[in-house]
């Protein structure tokens, strides 16, 4: 007899999180995972062509996969939890697994038996996923974000270096926004590239969500104020509107 953990087990690798409780007394003929749309089309195409029917080869189980939009993925999400039907695994983002601790369930003993036989976790595995000393999701990546900028075009307006300091950047964008090379900085409903910025930002002026206990809700301050502020001006004098659009 096959539990849910045991099918939880072969598909951790992959897995982001599961949502239960939904208890399996046999193994599972198929299973639905939720995932945003990539914005590079041939992925969720391999998944579907190559991904899919490979797993289902191996384990003889289903795997209906079901893409939503970047900026819909927490709002399915959160609907799939409320009404405990829907996709059984889906994809995370950042801070995202705070938000369902009572939905996902513990992946716990899994998270150990894959940190043993790939040789450990991160450190800041521990701050996304452990909650309350329990595993809600299991980490499979992380991107690198670099800022990519024109050197020609920032040599065009005076400026040799890159930027240290957020105003002298904001500085630079307006000279070279009235050069017509607007920033692009995404301001959109998204859950990564916005947040690849914005936190360092908020960061930056000393503002943070909450307390090292976890609970405080500290977002309300000053500091953020200034950020905020700081971030109106950043968008209207450097940015042009089209970043409220890239998610």
């Amino acid at each position: 007899m096959t539990t849910r953990r045991d099918f939880l087990t072969v598909t951790a690798l992959g897995a982001a999180a599961a949502l239960g409780p939904r208890r399996a007394v046999a193994a599972p003929k198929s299973m639905s995972v939720l995932h945003e749309s990539s914005f590079i089309k041939p992925f969720d195409d391999f998944f579907v062509q190559k991904l899919a029917p490979e797993y289902e080869k191996l384990t003889g189980i289903k795997v209906n996969y079901e893409p939503v939009s970047v900026g819909s993925l927490l709002t399915r999400t959160t609907t799939v939890a409320e009404t405990r039907s829907g996709p059984e695994i889906t994809a995370i983002g950042l801070n995202t697994a705070w938000l369902f601790d009572q939905s996902f369930v513990d992946l716990t003993d899994i998270a150990s038996d894959v940190g043993k036989k790939l040789g450990g976790w991160y450190d800041s595995v521990f701050d996304a996923v452990v909650i309350n000393k329990k595993w809600k999701g299991l980490p499979w990546g992380n991107i690198g974000q670099l800022e990519v900028y024109r050197t020609d075009w920032f040599k065009e307006v005076g400026v040799t270096k890159f930027p240290d300091t957020w105003e002298d950047l904001l500085a630079a964008g307006r000279l070279l926004k009235q050069k017509g090379h607007p920033f692009g900085f995404e301001l959109g409903h998204g859950f990564g590239d916005n947040h690849g910025w914005l936190y360092p930002l908020l960061w930056s002026y000393g503002g943070r969500e909450v307390d090292k206990d976890g609970k405080t809700v500290l977002l309300d301050s000053d500091e953020t104020a200034k950020a905020v502020d700081f971030c109106r001006r950043f968008y209207k004098e450097t940015m042009f509107e089209d970043v409220l659009t890239i998610s």
